[in-house]
């Protein structure tokens, strides 16, 4: 297997896992068409590994991905983690089932983000407070102890602050100023139904205060996701993972949520704490199955080509032969 990405030439890290490859962490396999690829961690681009290595190296793929976790799924690719690795599935997946276990690593995550910041600041604070307390001759014994609440309060602040990025910035049909907008104004946006889009928002002007911009698809998945972790910023921890992933099953799946909510038109700040984080995280997990379908259909199609080119033998065609009967017998879920 190659060392470095054929497309941006970056080096690919990792061992390979169950794959092995001997590189990647992140490895796509296609059982049917006989097929694997190592996704480069700097660009994202899918590489095909050569043809004499795939075939002995699918199977155990396979048998991997059946002892991990599904993540998340589409009809067309599961994520799957395998201890350290993620292995996605394309062509035809288990089907996928919600579990709490999916969205505690993304709350540490947040977790450890958050005390990159609380703890620098709480250091910082607590020795301006010790300085100010000897000077006052220690009347300030209830400021320190306030030291974790103004700690937390600074790192809302700077998620709060953040930019939300859109393609192009929207325009106020109210007032027709242009948007600027930050993680804390999408507080008051709301999800809304919208004929020929799976997600719209409808997002509250930071310059007149009212509802002055519809924004779709992409953007309206970016700002959501920003607006999202700003209010989400405290509740993180694998208990709310798990009220959060109830919310979902509840629902019927990430994308009955997304409806649900979009149903009931309320602003993102009043609707319930559970049921924000269950938004955030079915929000998240869209964006991220939309773009593995992206790069397993841009990889399929330079697939096709390579292997096109590729001369067959009869122990290759054997071998994808019986690729396809194993697939057809293995239950589908």
């Amino acid at each position: 297997m190659y060392r470095t990405c054929a497309f941006c030439n970056a080096k690919l890290d990792g061992d390979g896992g169950p794959s092995g490859l001997g590189v990647g962490r992140r490895v796509a396999f296609d059982e049917w068409n006989g097929r694997l690829w190592v996704v480069c961690p700097r660009c994202a681009r899918w590489n095909l590994a050569p043809l004499d290595e795939r075939l002995e190296r699918i199977e155990a793929l396979a048998r991997a991905a059946r002892d991990g976790r599904v993540a998340a799924a589409t009809d067309q690719v599961a994520l799957i983690r395998w201890n350290r690795y993620d292995l996605v599935r394309v062509g035809r997946p288990p089907r996928a089932e919600l579990a709490p276990w999916r969205y505690g690593e993304r709350l540490q995550a947040r977790r450890r983000d958050r005390l990159k910041v609380v703890v620098p600041a709480g250091v910082a604070i607590a020795g301006l407070a010790i300085a100010v307390n000897v000077a006052a001759g220690g009347s300030l014994g209830v400021f320190v102890w306030n030291l974790p609440g103004i700690a937390d309060m600074i790192y809302l602040r700077i998620v709060g602050n953040r930019r939300v990025s859109l393609l192009e910035p929207p325009v106020c049909e109210r007032c027709g100023t242009a948007m600027a907008l930050r993680a804390r104004h999408v507080q008051f946006a709301r999800v809304v139904p919208e004929p020929g889009t799976d997600l719209a928002v409808l997002l509250s002007c930071p310059h007149c205060h009212r509802e002055g911009a519809l924004v779709t698809g992409p953007d309206a998945a970016q700002a959501l996701r920003q607006g999202l972790t700003y209010l989400n910023a405290n509740r993180s921890g694998r208990r709310r993972a798990a009220q959060a992933a109830g919310v979902i099953d509840e629902a019927g799946g990430s994308d009955q949520l997304v409806r649900q909510v979009a149903g009931q038109g309320l602003p993102l700040k009043v609707i319930r704490p559970h049921r924000r984080l269950a938004l955030e995280i079915s929000v998240d997990e869209q964006a991220e199955l939309r773009d593995l379908e992206r790069q397993w259909r841009d990889a399929a199609e330079l697939a096709e080509i390579a292997d096109g080119t590729l001369s067959t033998s009869a122990e290759i065609e054997e071998q994808l032969r019986k690729i396809h009967e194993q697939q057809k017998s293995q239950p589908d879920g």
